[in-house]
């Protein structure tokens, strides 16, 4: 750093404004010709003698030389001038418009000289800063840096740097990064010293937004017990950052870097090679599983869960550099899962395995006689009257029933036979290693005889006795599904025909075929003449009262006042593909009725409609909704579409994405029945839903002091937490409502609150509600 002036008689650069001009060439040869004739008429001046002509001759050739030789300088010295007033003046101009601040100080601290920089950083004009101290513009509590940044300098004569703030006047708070270094004077022997001046307010924000953003990150860490470390993929390094530290890692993760190696040694012997693996297949293509879970060693000796999730560090090229693993204590949410889990899996009320539990359990029976080359039978038991001893004798008797039903049941099969309960009075059995049907045939008979008995419940005995429908595998079916469907078709054919007994499949199925054969053709007749009907049951808030929606129903009325159960007829209209022209009607049927509302007065009423395994699955789906809505004039917001278990986790990835494109079209996505499925609660936040449905078989068992209280309640919490709307479906008594509000669930339907109506009968029955229902809804307020 130099000074803009060689000699204490400059002109200082903050009082002058352009460098002084150079005389030209005239003025100066008429200034030394002035000056000559003076020098020459000077009374002093000595007198000249007379020469002779030669002598004359050669003084008048030799001034001749001399004078050209004086012009010849005087062009060199006014070049050399000139050369020197440009430098000059582009010197002044880098010193003036330079992008930090100059300023040249003496030893006492007084301010000689600054540029206009240094002039806008202080927020003063460079007339005013000159003779002022260079401290009245520090902030107080940094003078103290200065002085000692000064003495340094003086000390050592070696330049200094430190850091400061100027006063608030000054650039509000402004951070500052003073260099300094010492300029000897060139009169005396004091110095002066010169200093720059750069603003680092910016580099001072960022250091602070970064400190803040570490603490923040430290906390949150501490609070959520999260743990960091990072994996070099080409060294094997593993660096654990102390800066951020969860309170569940052990003390040597503070240690000195370990090898991945040493790091998976800790891990459960079982979990360290599939954690090896997901770490280098994300090393080669960054995709890792959104969580990778295993279980590792802690001080004590226990093994506790974690989950782990991956993110790549990248360099300058974008390039993989390391890979940061951030890794969370789950032991409890594990414990919690498995909880969940074998609530979800056994039904609450008599612990039989539910219909979560018997797929994969009756798929490991088939998968063994299959290899073994043996065979197996599946009972389909349904209670005949039950629904009359809950209609006459109440929902607690009817558990009971249920449970003594289980408990029989189970005295009356083998060890190694599977019992379960389906939903309400249905429960399948499915018999392992059996040698024929006679097998079979016993099997069942053992069964009836034990279900025919009395149940004595309060202080009554109750009859109700079993009809069973009974597939072999490999005869009937290979599958656990076509097999329970041949059951169930055989015990229906049971009821009508010998109730109390049991079919076979084989019967059932000759029956059933030429039922089929005749339905297909009145199906399609019957879509040909638009004869199907729609029935809405509505959905309430049970704090307020109001109607939240509606729930398209699908009815198919006969000509003699009676109706084909949707259970009948859907099945074959899937079977012909006539299911996607019949959902596509449910969906504009119930566009064109939303619409007939509204035109009658009634608010926006969200409607939702069931759609079928192959509707959501065929090509054409999401163009016959967008069709429907485009056509309907119906804002999306106000359609829901609700789709079962089954349907969505058959392939999650694909539903995902379909789902994704509803939302888009803005379209509500329902879960339907949920709670005994094949779905586990993790589910639930994978797939984008708005909303979902509890099965009602759940709710039927809140009243008989089993576990259906606490899978319902954990269902209502979690879909409060990932904001999902909770409906609990077929409320039929006042204590099942009470039990589901004091769960915390705030939507219900049921035929205690709605029967299902016609879209006319609806409005009817919409005027005459009262405007607000209150804490206890009274059922003749809702009945159409």
């Amino acid at each position: 750093m130099t000074a803009p002036h060689d000699s204490e008689d400059r002109t200082d650069p903050g009082d002058a404004g352009t460098p002084p001009r150079a005389p030209s060439r005239e003025e100066t040869v008429a200034r030394l010709r002035r000056e000559a004739e003076e020098r020459l008429s000077a009374p002093d001046a000595p007198a000249l003698r007379a020469l002779a002509p030669d002598e004359a001759e050669h003084l008048i050739h030799e001034l001749r030389v001399h004078q050209i030789e004086l012009e010849l300088q005087n062009d060199e010295l006014l070049r050399t001038q000139e050369a020197l007033e440009t430098a000059r003046a582009r010197y002044f101009d880098l010193y003036d418009l330079a992008p930090i601040g100059y300023v040249t100080l003496t030893e006492e601290g007084m301010i000689r000289e600054a540029n206009l920089a240094a002039a806008t950083l202080l927020e003063t004009p460079r007339v005013a800063l000159v003779g002022r101290p260079l401290t009245r513009f520090i902030f107080p509590e940094d003078q103290d840096i200065l002085y000692r940044c000064l003495h340094r300098l003086r000390t050592t004569r070696e330049p200094q740097t430190c850091e400061l703030r100027l006063r608030k006047g000054q650039g509000a708070g402004r951070w500052i990064r003073l260099d300094s270094c010492l300029e000897p004077h060139r009169m005396g022997t004091h110095g002066h010293w010169r200093a720059t001046l750069s603003d680092i307010t910016a580099s001072k924000e960022g250091e602070q937004r970064l400190l803040d953003a570490q603490t923040r990150l430290k906390r949150v860490a501490g609070v959520a017990d999260v743990g960091f470390l990072e994996w070099n993929p080409r060294t094997g390094a593993i660096l654990l950052p102390p800066a951020v530290h969860s309170p569940t890692s052990d003390a040597q993760d503070a240690a000195a870097p370990q090898n991945l190696d040493t790091w998976l040694d800790r891990l459960h012997p079982e979990d360290r090679e599939a954690v090896r693996a997901a770490f280098a297949r994300f090393a080669t293509d960054c995709e890792a599983p959104p969580e990778i879970h295993y279980r590792r060693r802690s001080a004590n000796g226990d093994y506790l869960w974690f989950a782990a999730y991956l993110e790549p560090m990248t360099d300058d090229q974008g390039r993989l550099d390391r890979i940061l693993v951030v890794h969370q204590d789950v032991t409890q949410r594990k414990a919690s899962e498995e909880r969940a889990l074998h609530l979800v899996q056994h039904d609450p009320l008599t612990g039989l395995p539910g219909r979560s539990l018997l797929a994969p359990m009756a798929a490991q029976m088939l998968a063994g006689a299959g290899r073994a080359g043996r065979r197996l039978a599946v009972l389909f038991v349904d209670l005949d009257r039950f629904k009359a001893i809950n209609d006459n004798y109440g929902h607690a008797v009817g558990d009971e029933v249920l449970r003594q039903t289980a408990q029989r049941l189970r005295a009356s099969f083998r060890a190694d036979d599977l019992v379960a309960r389906l939903g309400g009075d249905e429960f399948v059995i499915v018999l392992a290693n059996i040698r024929d049907e006679d097998d079979a045939a016993s099997a069942a008979g053992t069964a009836i005889a034990a279900l025919s008995r009395p149940y004595a419940v309060a202080e009554q005995e109750l009859t109700c006795l079993p009809s069973i429908g009974i597939s072999l595998y490999p005869d009937d079916a290979t599958t656990l599904e076509a097999l329970i469907k041949c059951a169930d078709l055989a015990m229906y054919h049971a009821k009508q025909v010998s109730p109390g007994q049991f079919q076979f499949a084989a019967a059932a199925l000759e029956r059933q075929t030429r039922a089929v054969t005749s339905l297909k053709s009145v199906l399609r007749e019957t879509m040909s003449q638009n004869g199907f009907r729609l029935f809405y049951q509505p959905t309430l808030d049970l704090h307020s009262g109001a109607v939240l929606g509606v729930e398209a129903l699908l009815r198919w009325p006969q000509a003699d006042g009676s109706e084909i159960a949707p259970l009948v007829f859907l099945p074959i209209a899937e079977s012909i593909g006539l299911i996607h022209d019949l959902g596509a009607w449910v969906l504009r049927e119930g566009l064109r009725q939303h619409r007939a509302w509204l035109a009658e007065g009634l608010p926006p009423i969200p409607v939702t409609v069931n759609v079928s395994a192959r509707q959501f699955r065929h090509q054409s789906f999401l163009q016959r909704i967008t069709d429907a809505l485009r056509d309907g004039g119906v804002d999306p917001a106000l359609v829901s579409l609700a789709l079962g278990e089954a349907t969505l986790l058959q392939d999650r990835s694909a539903s995902r994405r379909l789902l994704d494109k509803l939302h888009a079209l803005g379209v509500r996505v329902a879960l339907d029945d949920f709670g005994l499925g094949q779905s586990c609660l993790g589910h639930i936040e994978d797939l984008p839903l708005d909303a979902l449905e509890i099965n009602r078989t759940l709710v039927q068992g809140l009243g008989g002091g089993g576990r259906a209280p606490a899978i319902v309640e954990t269902i209502v919490r979690l879909g409060h937490a990932l904001q999902i709307k909770v409906t609990a479906v077929g409320i039929e008594t006042e204590a099942e409502l009470g039990a589901v509000r004091d769960l915390g669930c705030n939507r219900a339907q049921g035929f205690y609150l709605g029967k299902p109506m016609t879209g006319d009968d609806l409005a009817t029955w919409y005027r005459r509600r009262p405007p607000v229902l209150g804490r206890n809804p009274s059922p003749s307020l809702d009945s159409p």
